[in-house]
């Protein structure tokens, strides 16, 4: 349990254009005007443009978790177990820019030779200090030896 509030990795900042948001409203269908419409966006909300959909941020977190830095040795594979917890906090507007950051919060024993690992993981929104989005993201560890948890 030496792991438990140690930050694992912050990845780089990305920025989220139009054409990102746009793409992820037609693969989901999340289209509404305050995302997809510049000019109806800016009139009906006080973002000055679009903003991104939240289950866009959140599924950022999968690409910036390639940044982080847990040992390996032991783990044969991990699988993402979902969420307990998820917040989405803070708009991002168009032109914005964004990066994860990880936290180990929980570690526990799934058996002889598994883990259950959360993550406290946050999108950061540059030049805020609330960050986008917060969440409590668990991971599945299948262990190649019998030291569940340490």
């Amino acid at each position: 349990m030496a792991l438990v509030g140690t930050d694992v990795g912050g990845s780089e900042w990305k920025q989220i254009d139009q054409s990102m948001i746009d793409t992820f409203a037609a693969l989901t269908g999340d289209d509404g005007a305050i995302h997809t419409d510049p000019q109806e966006a800016a009139r009906i909300a006080p973002f000055g443009g679009t903003i991104a959909q939240g289950f866009m941020l959140l599924s950022h977190l999968t690409g910036f978790a390639k940044s982080l830095s847990l040992p390996q040795d032991s783990v044969a594979f991990r699988l993402n177990y979902g969420f307990d917890r998820v917040r989405i906090i803070t708009p991002v507007p168009v032109g914005s820019r964004i990066r994860g950051r990880f936290t180990v919060s929980g570690l526990e024993d799934r058996g002889p030779s598994a883990a259950l690992l959360t993550l406290e993981a946050r999108v950061e929104l540059e030049g805020s200090d609330p960050p986008a989005v917060v969440a409590d993201w668990l991971a599945y560890l299948q262990l190649t030896d019998a030291e569940a948890g340490e």
